[in-house]
């Protein structure tokens, strides 16, 4: 098989996987059970020589992979009974019951097998998939998947000219909490801030911790009046969510709004670092928001609002 050709079957493979993920997962038990019976109709119309039990590997792989273990184990069960009525129906040889409830007990054991086995893969990948994509500490979206989505919404944006805004914050005086209170304390800190800042935002929104005690917040078409009624909204949770736990504790933020945003998710980023900063030289415990357009050919961007 030519390398063109391979990888023309993996896109193939790769497409129906996604179309399979897609569906609901009703779609995918009739799916099975349909393959289940197309297969058994193909066993009973063949000689009775040609075996094709390693066909209902297919439906069971269907059902393990895109909807359950359990579901994997009804089919696999329905697989070796359907494989067992054909066999006996089939019966030439006349040989002894005995036999072909034996064929089918190992028959059913390597079909189980393979079933918890595609179950335990496939929970395996999601795990893993998970861990790549998520903070440990604090269960918030990473910084390198945060700026993947930030990608995908600068595209967005600049497609339908609908505005972004990208918000940039971080605990004032974070180390000093850390060597008075020690790191666990900080590590506590770090998640109740996570807890009440999911809690606080749109589910469109994704927040993300990028470092240390730095979390960032994308509010995808999210305008300049409406992210500053969401940021503020936000800043009053976090200082109230602070002194239930009696903690003198205070924020500055930094936040840009785009009607055009520049292609480059460092230079969106590396301005709400600014303004963050621009935040805490202004006192701490702030909100710095400016609304920019991005010059487009001048590669630059103007501010249009600011406070």
């Amino acid at each position: 098989m030519s390398k063109i050709t391979k990888k023309a079957v993996k896109r193939g493979n790769m497409r129906l996987i996604q179309i399979l993920e897609a569906k609901p997962k009703s779609f995918s038990i009739l799916l099975s059970i349909f393959t289940v019976g197309l297969i058994g109709l193909i066993d009973y119309c063949i000689s009775p020589e040609i075996s094709v039990s390693i066909l209902y590997l297919l439906p069971i792989g269907i059902a393990a992979w895109f909807v359950n273990q359990h579901t994997g184990f009804f089919i696999a069960v329905s697989s070796d009974i359907t494989n067992l009525l054909v066999n006996q129906i089939q019966d030439q040889y006349h040989l002894h019951p005995l036999i072909h409830f034996w064929n089918a007990l190992v028959i059913l054991s390597f079909f189980l097998f393979v079933s918890h086995l595609l179950s335990q893969l496939k929970t395996t990948l999601i795990n893993l998939e998970k861990l790549a994509r998520t903070d440990n500490l604090t269960g918030l979206t990473n910084r390198g998947f945060f700026l993947d989505i930030v990608n995908s919404e600068i595209e967005k944006s600049l497609r339908h000219r609908e505005p972004l805004t990208l918000a940039y914050f971080d605990v004032d005086n974070f180390k000093q909490i850390n060597d008075q209170f020690g790191h666990s304390f900080g590590d506590r800190l770090l998640q109740i801030i996570a807890k009440s800042t999911t809690n606080t935002l749109r589910k469109i929104d994704v927040i993300a911790r990028l470092g240390g005690d730095e979390f960032a917040i994308l509010l995808p078409r999210t305008s300049y009046e409406s992210a500053e009624v969401v940021l503020h909204r936000l800043h009053t949770v976090l200082l109230a969510s602070m002194k239930k736990e009696n903690l003198s504790v205070t924020f500055s933020i930094g936040a840009i709004t785009f009607n055009n945003p520049p292609k480059s998710v460092a230079e969106i980023i590396e301005i709400a670092d600014n303004l963050m900063y621009l935040a805490k030289k202004k006192g701490k415990n702030l909100l710095q928001h400016e609304l920019c357009d991005w010059k487009v050919g001048s590669e630059e961007w103007k501010v249009v609002n600011s406070k």
